[in-house]
């Protein structure tokens, strides 16, 4: 076999095996999961009272809006369920950071208590807004207390294939971008002994 052969043999396996890599290495990167949210949930009240269905919660980290939710009612209680987003330069920007300060808005108005953005936890924080607490008409009659049920954590991943978020058409690609990788090296080694 010639040697332009070869050498032409061995080009072609090298840039398999390049091509073959630098897809695993995009194809991971592309697939890295998101950093998940920090939810926070609990009661909310304005001027002591339930706050109304649909009053809007909105929390902040610094002067960035990261997350908004309306009030609906449990139990007789005003709650809220809000996720604020990790700092992402291309969708939130100065948003959550380990340990920044969430400050809380309930209806425009900013609540009195502020949170720390933790995702790897469930933050249970009672929000309330206005002034002090104000006495309830005397024909309302109070709701029977009973707990409130907490929102599930948000879920971070699934690895073990078992639900429709699996990772299994990710390993093929990179089973089949390595399979090309591989036999690159085997062409090359071939042309080597030739």
């Amino acid at each position: 076999m010639s040697t332009g052969i070869k050498f032409r043999r061995l080009a072609a396996a090298t840039v398999a095996a390049a091509v073959g890599a630098a897809m695993v290495v995009n194809i991971a990167a592309a697939q890295a999961p998101p950093n998940p949210p920090s939810r926070f949930v609990g009661a909310v009240t304005v001027n002591g009272v339930a706050a109304a269905t649909g009053t809007v919660v909105e929390g902040r980290v610094g002067g960035a809006t990261c997350g908004t939710t309306t009030v609906f009612q449990a139990s007789g209680q005003g709650r809220y369920v809000l996720d604020v987003p990790a700092a992402d330069p291309a969708s939130a920007p100065g948003c959550g950071t380990d340990g920044a300060t969430v400050t809380f808005f309930v209806g425009g108005q900013q609540a009195a208590q502020t949170g720390t953005w933790r995702n790897f936890q469930l933050n249970t924080l009672d929000l309330t807004a206005g002034g002090a607490a104000t006495q309830p008409p005397a024909t309302t009659t109070a709701a029977p207390t009973t707990p409130a049920v907490t929102p599930r954590p948000p879920t971070t991943g699934n690895f073990d294939g078992s639900s429709s978020g699996s990772n299994m058409p990710m390993l093929e690609v990179l089973l089949v971008a390595t399979a090309i990788g591989l036999s690159g090296v085997a062409i090359a080694a071939r042309a080597r002994r030739s």
